[in-house]
């Protein structure tokens, strides 16, 4: 991760996600409300834009495993390096800490695309395992990048810092997506918004670090470097001033699509409200627009 495309890729997949959950979040809240039913929660969301087949698939849970791979077979092969010795010849393979940490990073949310993967297909897994799993993830990214700016200079000790505290921002949301009492939309938004800001910093990261259009900062420093610090705190106030107006405006769009009459290749489905008290009933009733009863998991909606 320690060049540009590196911090693209992971910033990549949050962005994607966060969107995506923002606006599926949003979505099922509006059509909850419509039939008046109760806010579930659930870590992925069917992708009911392309018909009640594709929504069948688990496409977040392939989104994934498919993305990480490609995160580990990256940091690997831009990590490992060759030893040789005082002749010339090649003694050894070695991987760097840093692209270790990443992989590190990388398998433990494959981690949870295999989780999400299995509940999709009936494996008898807890319920909110997969939101627990999440959690997991995110806590263990959390505490890479809180000390992978060890030793180096202040202003990347902070890059990275800044980047934790956005990381545990979802940590925090997903929990209460686990303890609420009462389901509600909240806690999930607050798991998007904070995975969105941590997913657009690390693109800043990378363009602050190793930005292909200047030079590098370790070759190009700002020699008054208090006011580094002071513009990086500025920066990433910015990015969580953007992060709630995207959060608000895909809540637009969300709604327009709730309000649509013919929901056949859109959101078909509403749960029935349900709460901590029928936690052991292992399937339930839910209806679409049209009032039919269909059977779905917990996660996954099935006709």
């Amino acid at each position: 991760m320690g060049t540009f495309v590196g911090h693209l890729i992971p910033g990549s997949i949050f962005l994607i996600l966060s969107v995506w959950w923002t606006y599926s979040a949003w979505l099922r809240y509006f059509i909850c409300q419509q039939r008046q039913r109760s806010y579930y929660v659930s870590l992925s969301f069917p992708l009911h834009c392309c018909g009640s087949r594709i929504a069948k698939l688990p496409i977040e849970a392939i989104f994934i495993i498919i993305s990480t791979s490609v995160g580990i077979i990256t940091e690997i092969s831009a990590g490992v390096y060759h030893v040789y010795d005082t002749n010339g010849r090649h003694i050894a393979l070695h991987m760097g800490a840093n692209s270790l940490q990443h992989v590190a990073t990388y398998m433990v949310f494959f981690l949870v695309g295999i989780i999400d993967f299995l509940i999709h297909q009936r494996f008898p897994i807890p319920k909110h395992m997969d939101i627990v799993a999440v959690n997991l993830a995110f806590s263990a990214e959390a505490v890479s990048f809180y000390f992978h700016g060890h030793a180096r200079s202040p202003v990347e000790i902070q890059l990275h810092v800044l980047l934790a505290l956005a990381i545990c921002g979802t940590v925090i949301g997903g929990i209460f997506e686990i303890i609420q009492h009462n389901n509600q939309i909240y806690a999930t938004l607050m798991r998007a918004y904070f995975a969105f800001v941590q997913g657009s910093w690390f693109y800043t990261v990378g363009f602050f670090l190793y930005s292909p259009f200047h030079a590098e900062y370790s070759q190009n420093r700002d020699p008054d470097e208090h006011r580094t610090l002071m513009l990086i705190t500025f920066y990433f106030v910015i990015h969580m001033v953007i992060g709630l107006s995207i959060l608000v405006l895909l809540a637009l769009p969300a709604y327009y699509v709730s309000k649509r009459k013919n929901q056949a290749t859109g959101y078909d489905y509403v749960a029935v409200a349900t709460d901590d008290d029928n936690d052991k009933e292992q399937m339930k009733k839910i209806y679409d627009l049209n009032g039919k009863a269909v059977i779905h998991s917990d996660t996954y909606l099935l006709e």
